[in-house]
C-alpha cells in the first residue's frame, strides 16, 4: 500500500490510498479542497484522477467534501459512503455557500448542481457505517465515529498484508475507533486542538463548547490516550496526526504531548513513527519500502 496526505487540516482534508499491482487500486479518502486543488495535488503524486477507483466520504462538512461536484462533473468518479451521509450532501449541494470549521461562510464550486442533475444511483454507492466491502484490492471497513455530521465514520483498509486506520473527525474515543485503531500499522488520527490554547482562543464560546463536546473534535490529550489504550507492545507502528487547527493547535504542540504522554506511560517511543501532517501535501507512507527497509520494523531499547 501506499498513502499520501494530499493535505489535513480544518481548510481541508484528502488523503490517496493504492494497493495492488503497480498500484491499480486507487482511492481517494475525502476531498475538502476545491476539485482544481485536488487535481494539481493528484498529478502531483503521479495520479491521473481519471484513473480513482472511488472515493471514501467520513462525513459531509465541507472541508472534506469541497472538491466533489468538480471531481464528479470532471471524471464521473464513485462517491462511497453512509446512505445518511448521502442525503445529506444532496442537500449541501443545492446551497450556493457552506460555513467552514471555524464558522465562516465557504462558497461552493460552481459546478455543485451536478450532484442534482445527475443519476445519483449510479454516482453514489452506499456504505453503511459498520459494514464492509471491497473496493478492487482493499478491503473497507467503515465504522462509526462521534462526530456532530449525520453518519460519521472512519475507515480501516485492508491490502497486502498491511492495514491503514483512518480517524480524523470525531469528539471523543469510542469502541468501535479502538478495536479498528489497534489493527492499523499506519494510524491516521485527529489532534485538533489543544484544550487550554482552545480556552483562551478568539473562537466565540458556542464555537469552543461545540469543538470540546462528544460530537466536537479530539484535543491533544484525547489523541495520545487513545494511542496508548491500543499500543502494542510487540510492534512498531506509523502514526500521523491529523486535522490540527490552525488557530488553536500547533505542530509543536500535537507532537511534544503525544511523545510525553507516551513516555509518562512507560512505552518505548522507539515503537512509533510520528509525523504530524501540514495542510499542503504531506507525508507518505509506502509498504513495498517497510518490507525492504528491516531495520524500519526494528524494535530498539
Amino acid at each position: 500500500m501506499r498513502v499520501i496526505s494530499l493535505g489535513s487540516g480544518s481548510s481541508g482534508n484528502a488523503l490517496l490510498v493504492e494497493a495492488g499491482p503497480h498500484g491499480r487500486t486507487k482511492l481517494l479518502i475525502d476531498a475538502g479542497f476545491p476539485g482544481r486543488v485536488l487535481t494539481h495535488r493528484l498529478r502531483h503524486a503521479g495520479v491521473s484522477p481519471a484513473r480513482l477507483t472511488g472515493i471514501l466520504i467520513t462525513h459531509e462538512h465541507i472541508d472534506h467534501v469541497l472538491g466533489l461536484p468538480y471531481m464528479i462533473k470532471n471524471h464521473a468518479l464513485p462517491i462511497i459512503t453512509d446512505p445518511l451521509t448521502i442525503e445529506a450532501m444532496e442537500r449541501l449541494f443545492t446551497r450556493s455557500t457552506a460555513h467552514s470549521a471555524s464558522g465562516a461562510l465557504i462558497p461552493l464550486e460552481l459546478e455543485s448542481s451536478v450532484i442534482n442533475n445527475a443519476q445519483v444511483e449510479e454516482l453514489f454507492h452506499p456504505l453503511p457505517s459498520g459494514s464492509f466491502t471491497s473496493l478492487g484490492d482493499i478491503e473497507v471497513t467503515s465504522f462509526p465515529v462521534s462526530h456532530d455530521a449525520a453518519a460519521p465514520c472512519g475507515y480501516l483498509l485492508s491490502a497486502g498484508g498491511c492495514r491503514v486506520c483512518v480517524v480524523i473527525d470525531s469528539g471523543e474515543v469510542t469502541a468501535s475507533m479502538l478495536e479498528n485503531m489497534q489493527k492499523a500499522d499506519l494510524l491516521v488520527l485527529e489532534s485538533n486542538h489543544d484544550r487550554e490554547r482552545l480556552l483562551r482562543g478568539p473562537y466565540p464560546y458556542a464555537l469552543k463548547q461545540r469543538i470540546l463536546s462528544a460530537t466536537g473534535h479530539l484535543s491533544n490529550d484525547q489523541s495520545a490516550e487513545a494511542v496508548l489504550r491500543t499500543w502494542r507492545g510487540d510492534a512498531v507502528r506509523w502514526l500521523w496526526l491529523s486535522h490540527l487547527s490552525r488557530t488553536n493547535n500547533t505542530p509543536q504542540l500535537a507532537l511534544n504531548t503525544m511523545r510525553a504522554r507516551i513516555s509518562e506511560a512507560g512505552a518505548n517511543l522507539a515503537q512509533a513513527h510520528i509525523t504530524v501532517l501540514p495542510p499542503h501535501m504531506g507525508g507518505v507512507w509506502d509498504s513495498t519500502q517497510l518490507w525492504q527497509n528491516a531495520s524500519l520494523w526494528e524494535m530498539q531499547e
